[in-house]
């Protein structure tokens, strides 16, 4: 999967994007056809927020979260990504 790391207002760091693109490899686990994914990191004044963007077999995945610190908007928005896969491949199976 082609994972994409954009930061607006500040610098990630390293040890950030690599645990960016660990999470984001472990949500395959819920849909495997996923192929590219997108990360928004913005840090505003004392506003954090992370979207979150993945395609996904001509279907698109969005999710958004804001926190205190980005650690937890992370958190927030790959577990709503985690949701909207997990009901995207319980309607192709249902479908079938």
């Amino acid at each position: 999967m082609d994972v994409k790391i954009t930061s607006r207002h500040t610098k990630a760091s390293q040890e950030l994007q690599d645990t960016i693109i660990a999470e984001i490899n472990k949500l395959e686990r819920f849909y495997d056809k996923v192929t590219s994914c997108h990360v928004v990191l913005d840090s505003e004044s004392l506003v954090k927020t992370v979207e979150i963007t993945m395609n996904a077999h001509g279907q698109q995945v969005v999710a958004s979260a804001k926190a205190e610190n980005l650690g937890k908007a992370l958190d927030d928005a790959i577990d709503k990504v985690g949701r909207q896969l997990k009901k995207m491949n319980e309607k192709k199976k249902d479908y079938k």
